[in-house]
């Protein structure tokens, strides 16, 4: 399972894991598996200072987003982000 450590720009340090899809998991639009490229992912975020883990959709290819762009996710979707 995949996994990546970020800071968002309050300094706060999120380590980020990919969700499993669950057995037989597949694509709505294809039934191709879940795990296949061009499929979103979701990951659990977590950090010290937010009780809750933060659950964002990403592209499939979210271990390569930038680690700004990825916190700046991360973050809007934290409790008590302004948008």
């Amino acid at each position: 399972m995949a996994q990546r450590t970020v800071t968002d720009g309050s300094g706060r340090t999120w380590t980020c894991t990919e969700v499993e899809a669950p057995v037989g998991a597949t694509a709505a639009s294809d039934g191709r598996p879940a795990s296949r490229e061009g499929v979103d992912v979701t990951l659990s975020c977590t950090t010290e200072s937010v009780p809750e883990p933060v659950v964002i959709t990403v592209g499939w290819g979210w271990e390569r987003i930038a680690d700004k762009g990825l916190a700046r996710m991360i973050s809007q979707a934290a409790p008590g982000a302004r948008r």
